[in-house]
């Protein structure tokens, strides 16, 4: 499924990245975020009424995102009937430019990573469009603890 996010919905845009959906974002323009939409057969995912209008009426399927939250945005897609994988870095789109992570080599960063990072960490990915390298350092250590707690709401706490 490809998506495309208006611009009140960055967050939210790259959160779907990490969980592998194909996302668009950064179109100011709303005529362009629906000629985008159409050319390459996106669904709209918006904040604003009268666009999300617009685009049904062009044939394009829209999403209606209510909420500024994006623990309650996540509950609407899934309403939606989203489904969203375990974070795993090999499934995940780069969060900043969309494009596809794939796991390379150790050598592969070397120089190119902190040596401090370089020495910790065995475990390096790349975004084939960007060339940014992730590591599961604190950070993806964090992205983990949220996708728990959204993954967990509303179960009973066992214990």
């Amino acid at each position: 499924m490809k998506l495309i996010a208006d611009m009140m919905l960055g967050r939210l845009a790259r959160w779907l990245r990490l969980y592998g959906y194909d996302t668009l974002y950064g179109i100011e323009e709303d005529d362009e975020i629906l000629r985008t939409a159409l050319e390459e057969g996106r669904m709209l995912l918006s904040r604003d009424e009268e666009l999300v209008k617009r685009a049904k009426k062009l044939g394009i399927r829209a999403i209606l995102i209510d909420s500024n939250s994006f623990e309650a945005q996540i509950d609407e897609l899934k309403r939606e009937g989203f489904e969203f994988a375990e974070l795993f870095p090999a499934n995940a789109r780069c969060p900043k430019c969309n494009g596809l992570i794939l796991p390379v080599s150790k050598d592969e960063v070397r120089n190119k990573v902190p040596e401090s990072i370089y020495q910790k960490y065995d475990e390096f990915y790349i975004c084939t469009n960007c060339g940014q390298i992730y590591w599961p350092g604190r950070q993806w250590e964090e992205m983990i603890r949220i996708d728990r707690k959204i993954r967990n709401k509303g179960k009973p706490n066992v214990g």
